[in-house]
C-alpha cells in the first residue's frame, strides 16, 4: 500500500508540473519572484485563512488553504527552476509549513471553543498534536541517517483534507476525517520507521 501511495503522489506530481505547475514558475521568474518571497506569501495566505476560520467563513477560509497549498509547491519549483536550493530555504519552508498548519486548526479551535463544542475542540487538537508528530517521525528518521519519504497522509494530503474540507462540506466532517486520518498516518509511519529501525 505504502509504495501504492508514493506512486500516486509521483504520478500526480508529474502531471500537474506540465499543467499546473511550470506556467506559474515561469510567471515567477520573468517578474523576479525568489523562493523565499513565495514561501512568505504562502504562510500569509494560511494566516488570512485564519482570521475568516475564525469568523466562521470556512468557505474562503478553506479557499486560501488551497491557495497557500499551492505556494509551498511553487516555492520549491521556482526554487529548482533558478537553482536557488539553499539549507535557509528549506529551513525557511519547513518552519513556514508546520507553523502554518498548526495556526488555521487553532483558528477553528477558537471558532468552536466560543460555541462550546468541546469535541471539535478535542479532536482538532489531537490533529494539531498527531499532524506535527507525523512531519517530526520523518525529520527524526533523516537525522538518525536513514532516508525515507514514506507513509501516507503526509503534509499534501492533509492540505487537501483540510482545504476542501471547508470548502465543499462542514467543518466538523472535515476535522473529524482529518484526525481519523492523521492517526491511521501517524500509527503507519512509526512502525514503518521502526521496521526500518530494526534492519
Amino acid at each position: 500500500m505504502t509504495d501504492y501511495f508514493e506512486k500516486s503522489r509521483d504520478n500526480l506530481r508529474s502531471k500537474a508540473e506540465g499543467v499546473v505547475i511550470d506556467p506559474v514558475v515561469n510567471v515567477l521568474v520573468r517578474i523576479k519572484c525568489t523562493p523565499n518571497v513565495v514561501t512568505i506569501l504562502g504562510f500569509l495566505a494560511v494566516c488570512i485563512s485564519t482570521f475568516f476560520a475564525t469568523q466562521g467563513n470556512f468557505r474562503i477560509s478553506g479557499i486560501l488553504v488551497m491557495v497557500s497549498g499551492l505556494m509551498d509547491v511553487y516555492d520549491g519549483a521556482l526554487a529548482r527552476k533558478l537553482q536557488q536550493d539553499s539549507d535557509k530555504g528549506a529551513f525557511l519552508d519547513s518552519t513556514l509549513d508546520r507553523l502554518g498548519e498548526a495556526v488555521i486548526l487553532i483558528g477553528i479551535i477558537y471558532y468552536y471553543s466560543l460555541k462550546g463544542d468541546e469535541i471539535i475542540v478535542v479532536m482538532t487538537s489531537i490533529s494539531i498534536v498527531f499532524s506535527l508528530m507525523i512531519s517530526y517521525l520523518r525529520a527524526r528518521i533523516e537525522g538518525l541517517g536513514y532516508s525515507s519519504k514514506s507513509g501516507i497522509f503526509t503534509r499534501p494530503e492533509r492540505i487537501l483534507i483540510v482545504g476542501l474540507g471547508l470548502i465543499f462540506f462542514s467543518p466538523s466532517l472535515m476535522i473529524t476525517v482529518l484526525t481519523a486520518a492523521v492517526s491511521v498516518g501517524l500509527i503507519h509511519r512509526f512502525f514503518l520507521f521502526w521496521k526500518l529501525l530494526r534492519k
